[in-house]
């Protein structure tokens, strides 16, 4: 961190192109009205879809902007995991429980590989392997929060793809099948305190159908991430460089609101060219944000 004219000023304020994640959280601005919906989602359902376009925000509504909310709150006390399918879910599930163990190295992969074998064993997997962690087992209180982000990869790991033999295919798709077969079980049990997200690009949405119960469950909960309007968008401007202690020029901040909107990929190219302009104003003594800057950024796009 850098001091410049007595404010603290923060090395970079904007992320680019990359989700947020929830160590950004203090830079995440703009979405209170969809974070209100979804924690309320959340709180009465154990299975939340949130779907929307690529570039929407949906990782980085969960991550930076959920995670923290939750985390705040008093009633309980949320145990995350965030994993993505791949093409081995249910190792990357065993992998996500075992972070909860708080063990790292070969003692991490030893639990893991303890709970792979529950997980592959039986449908109710899940509430087993979470029975074996000790934080769970000796506090009341404990919800397990499940951010399965890019839910739409197990789509295309069931899929038999040309590139593949028969063999590996079909072990592929049984897996994604187990995989989904265990979020349900869980989140169908009044037992287990979990809660599962799952964020899915919405032109994936119809193959939720491939999956035996899946439908239904993504139809009873499913939160639309929208895009943003210009107020939010500028929400995001000014909060974000007044955070760093910077200042933003008015006729740069209309020229950002006018250069975007609620199209596919419109915030992370914002972000985008915002970390570039604060790039080449570093040098700067105040980081004032100019719209000559800001027109270099742009066209860097």
């Amino acid at each position: 961190m850098q001091a410049w004219g007595g404010f603290a000023v923060f090395d970079q304020p904007f992320i680019g192109l990359r989700p947020f994640e929830y160590s950004d959280c203090k830079h995440f601005f703009g979405r209170d009205n969809e974070l209100d919906a979804i924690e309320g989602q959340i709180k009465q359902s154990r299975f939340v879809a949130v779907v929307g376009r690529a570039g929407s925000g949906k990782s980085s509504l969960i991550s930076a902007g959920l995670r923290p909310r939750l985390e705040r709150a008093a009633d309980r006390r949320w145990h995350w995991i965030k994993i993505r399918p791949g093409e081995a879910p249910i190792r990357q599930l065993a992998m996500g429980l075992a972070g909860l163990t708080g063990k790292t190295g070969d003692l991490l992969e030893a639990w893991a590989d303890r709970f792979e074998v529950l997980l592959d064993k039986s449908s109710f997997g899940l509430g087993e392997a979470l029975a074996l962690i000790p934080t769970l087992r000796e506090s009341e209180g404990n919800s397990v929060l499940l951010f399965v982000d890019q839910f739409e990869e197990l789509f295309s790991s069931a899929e038999c793809q040309d590139s593949l033999d028969l063999v590996t295919a079909a072990e592929r798709r049984d897996e994604a099948t187990e995989f989904v077969c265990l979020l349900l079980a869980a989140t169908k049990s009044p037992r287990l305190p979990v809660h599962v997200i799952a964020s899915i690009r919405s032109e994936f949405i119809g193959d939720c159908a491939r999956f035996h119960g899946l439908s239904e469950a993504v139809s009873q909960s499913q939160f639309l991430v929208p895009g943003m309007t210009r107020n939010q968008r500028e929400d995001v401007i000014r909060n974000s460089v007044q955070l760093a202690g910077g200042q933003v020029d008015p006729v740069l901040l209309q020229r950002a609101l006018n250069d975007s909107n609620d199209g596919a990929g419109q915030l992370p190219n914002l972000q985008r060219a915002l970390m570039r302009y604060w790039e080449r104003a570093s040098p700067c003594c105040k980081h004032d944000v100019n719209n000559g800057d800001y027109a270099t950024s742009m066209a860097m796009t």
